[in-house]
């Protein structure tokens, strides 16, 4: 992906998640207190810019999907209804454009925008994945449930990740 996406995602999540506050006051999460509100999202944003960057460092993928899981266990600790997370990343995706302006930045490419919405996307995926956890666990196929988090996750660049093999021991970042 481009450097300038990863580049804007870490110069700009103040701004992304006030718009991104802004909008969830209005929504499912407002019986949230302001200050559990955003949850991991700052943390989620910033292993999103990681991934997505140009030359990814080993494992910035596999963090990625652990830290969107983790969020996901969070609003599941927080009580809040798993359907959440969609509306959650909506109003994610939905800030960014308003951010670039506050941010003084010219729009991203249309590559650009595909890349981040296909990383919202995984973050659902793995954090739907993380508010299940539990169950998973008790199955014992949570390495399995993070591995197809990884394979679903091929607009950030990653090679198939092996059925069975826990995520973080994959090596996914072609050249």
């Amino acid at each position: 992906m481009s450097a300038r996406l990863a580049d804007t995602l870490e110069r700009c999540v103040s701004p992304i998640l006030h718009e991104w506050e802004r909008r969830a006051s209005t929504g499912t999460l407002r019986s949230l207190c302001a200050a559990d509100r955003a949850g991991d999202l700052a943390a989620v944003l910033h292993a999103i810019g990681a991934a997505l960057a140009p030359r990814p460092g080993a494992g910035a993928v596999d963090t990625f999907i652990e830290i969107a899981a983790a969020h996901g266990a969070r609003r599941r600790v927080q009580g809040v209804h798993e359907a959440c997370l969609f509306e959650e990343y909506d109003f994610l995706g939905a800030a960014v454009p308003h951010a670039l302006r506050e941010c003084l930045l010219a729009p991203l490419p249309p590559e650009d925008m595909l890349a981040l919405e296909g990383a919202l996307t995984t973050a659902i995926l793995a954090g739907l994945r993380g508010y299940h956890r539990g169950e998973f666990e008790r199955r014992g196929t949570w390495a399995d449930a993070l591995a197809r988090t990884a394979n679903d996750s091929a607009d950030l660049g990653t090679e198939a990740a092996v059925p069975g093999r826990p995520v973080n021991d994959q090596t996914k970042f072609g050249s």
